[in-house]
């Protein structure tokens, strides 16, 4: 080989193995296998904590005004929604929940006696402030047979316990006489506080039946022209 030649590949070789180790080199950064980057997992967000909404208890019912009638009583609130009622045939019991609703506790009963033929014995509940509830005890036969099986008697026209006590037809103890007048009471009776005018029909057909009554209410007013007393049921006719 002439002197030229080897010089030449004498300066070349450690520039080849120089070539050779930096391919190799990057043969090897080429295909070695990227690390995994250690991303870390968010962890789940953590669920909102609402409140539950409280539930309200709805407020008791107000009572604001008892209205007797001839086939029995109801109360209402401020609102005028009715809240309680009761017929006259229904048991003490119930009359007594809608009468404490109105009033507060009953009073201890009194008895009041019958005459042992036509007239039953009662039990009489006097309210504080003038209203008495009586109904009928010891019955041989069911209450709705029996022609008076409870009556109220209302002798204020003041509120009691804040509810105040009318008639179906706007009466109150403290009206007039022209206020009775002006509803044409169909029928009249002595009284031993004045005269008990009749209004109100639960049936208006039997008012003027000579044989069969009807359960009215009765504005019992006074000699100077004043409601003194509201009773209910009144018998349209004596059935005695």
């Amino acid at each position: 080989m002439p002197p030229r030649s080897r010089r030449r590949d004498a300066v070349l070789m450690p520039r080849r193995i120089l070539a050779l180790a930096a391919l190799a080199v990057l043969s090897l950064t080429a295909c070695a296998a990227p690390a995994p980057s250690s991303t870390p997992t968010a962890a789940p967000a953590a669920a909102s904590a609402t409140p539950s909404p409280t539930p309200t208890t709805p407020s008791a019912p107000v009572p604001a005004e008892l209205v007797v009638r001839s086939v029995g009583v109801q109360l209402y609130d401020s609102a005028g929604t009715e809240i309680g009622a009761f017929a006259w045939a229904d048991e003490t019991a119930t009359a007594l929940v809608v009468l404490e609703l109105a009033f507060g506790p009953a009073p201890v009963p009194s008895i009041r006696a019958g005459d042992g033929t036509h007239y039953a014995d009662y039990e009489a509940y006097e309210f504080l402030g003038g209203f008495t509830y009586f109904t009928a005890i010891n019955l041989e036969k069911p209450r709705a047979e029996y022609f008076l099986p409870s009556t109220v008697q209302v002798d204020t026209g003041e509120p009691i316990n804040g509810v105040s006590i009318r008639t179906g037809d706007g009466l109150r103890v403290g009206g007039t006489l022209a206020q009775v007048l002006a509803l044409s009471p169909p029928l009249n009776y002595p009284h031993a506080l004045g005269t008990a005018y009749l209004v109100d029909p639960a049936d208006p057909a039997l008012v003027t039946d000579l044989e069969n009554s009807t359960d009215m209410v009765a504005a019992v007013v006074d000699g100077d022209g004043t409601i003194m007393r509201i009773s209910a049921p009144y018998p349209s006719r004596s059935l005695i």
